[in-house]
């Protein structure tokens, strides 16, 4: 793995080999993060962009949210906290305002190009208009447009593009696992969501066929949820993988993984939840938490 920084004007300054560091993947938070601890001879300039390649292939690309220099017996170490792409987003407010059929190019203008995102990838126009209240980030604003419209969740790849169509799958060959923790929680199962109908009764029940015990949830209709979205829910949360294998799996956004751990099954079809890849002096390793997939075998 080979690390950059850009400085303030621009250049760029080649980081070396950490002493540890760490690349941290949640689907449920906007951004990754770039943890790492680099050996120094010298008080580094100030970075603001942190770029990690590995063979030619950048895999992470990053803003300075925190450069930390220490002075100890064993020289100088500088740590650096970085956040991928999406951190622009999520670090600035949305200019209060109605957009009059907001389409992803009318956004684009108003929200990305002043931040230096110049390109968008997605189709996407809703009629209406669209009101933005004072203190609302760019990343609520594109998250919550992009989800209704697309059905996604966007994202800013390594070369700054946003993609609001969504990660595409992609297989995980996990291999060798060094360890791993199957973790059951059927308190978050539901059996049962009853949703109310336009007469005011909540007389419309979604069964989930997989629920032994019951736990019965009521849906209105002002909250506008999916019955079935919140039973798929509670059937993911009652379920997580958690592997360790060697080296840089990288990037789980989208992944999908068939894993057999000696003892527990065989596994298929796992989506990643999350995940984080580690390296210091003893190599790489990646942990990942996978959701339930179709279980073939258990012993």
């Amino acid at each position: 793995m080979t690390f950059w920084g850009t400085l303030k004007d621009g250049s760029q300054m080649l980081l070396g080999e950490p002493r540890s560091a760490s690349l941290t993947y949640d689907r449920d938070a906007p951004a990754d993060l770039l943890e790492a601890v680099f050996p120094a001879d010298r008080v580094w300039e100030e970075l603001v962009w942190v770029t990690a390649c590995r063979q030619g292939e950048t895999v992470f690309r990053g803003m300075v949210d925190e450069q930390n220099t220490r002075l100890t017996d064993s020289g100088i170490t500088v740590e650096l906290v970085c956040r991928s792409g999406e951190a622009l987003l999520l670090d600035n407010e949305a200019p209060p305002g109605t957009i009059q059929r907001p389409t992803l190019e009318k956004l684009g203008k108003t929200l990305l190009e002043p931040l230096g995102i110049t390109r968008a990838v997605g189709e996407a126009a809703a009629p209406g208009e669209l009101v933005i209240e004072k203190g609302t980030s760019c990343w609520t604003v594109l998250s919550d447009f992009c989800q209704t419209l697309l059905g996604a969740q966007p994202y800013v790849d390594c070369q700054g593009v946003l993609h609001c169509e969504g990660a595409p799958e992609r297989e995980l060959r996990l291999g060798e696992v060094l360890s791993a923790t199957l973790a059951l929680a059927p308190c978050k199962r539901i059996s049962e969501v009853r949703q109310q109908s336009f007469r005011g009764g909540y007389d419309t029940p979604y069964r989930n066929q997989a629920a032994v015990v019951e736990r019965r949830r009521y849906g209105s209709m002002q909250s506008g949820e999916d019955p079935r979205e919140v039973i798929a829910r509670g059937e993911r949360e009652s379920f997580s993988l958690t592997v360790e294998c060697p080296g840089l799996l990288w990037p789980l956004r989208g992944g999908k993984a068939d894993v057999e751990v000696p003892g527990l099954g065989k596994f298929s079809g796992c989506p990643v939840r999350s995940g984080r890849a580690l390296w210091d002096g003893n190599g790489q390793r990646t942990q990942i938490v996978l959701e339930r997939g179709a279980v073939t075998c258990c012993g």
